[in-house]
């Protein structure tokens, strides 16, 4: 699977976390890839927005993390 373009994939992480992703939008989208939204979340807490809280923009709070994980996918495929 290719990955969408770093425009797109920060698009999609905006639209669903309290954080950007920044410089990052590669690194993040295959953690995610490799290990799910929660490991994508942790590298952002402790590298990028360390004293930050990072975590899930409150429309979205009601998703489990699978269907979190999917609808970050699709809106980056969505927008490649």
């Amino acid at each position: 699977m290719k990955r969408p373009s770093p425009k797109s994939i920060r698009k999609a992480f905006a639209e669903h976390l309290t954080v950007g992703v920044d410089g990052y939008e590669q690194t993040v989208w295959d953690i995610m890839e490799w290990g799910g939204l929660s490991l994508a979340i942790d590298f952002l807490q402790e590298q990028v927005h360390e004293g930050e809280d990072v975590g899930v923009v409150s429309d979205y709070e009601h998703m489990s993390d699978l269907s979190l994980e999917e609808s970050i996918k699709q809106m980056g495929e969505v927008n490649v």
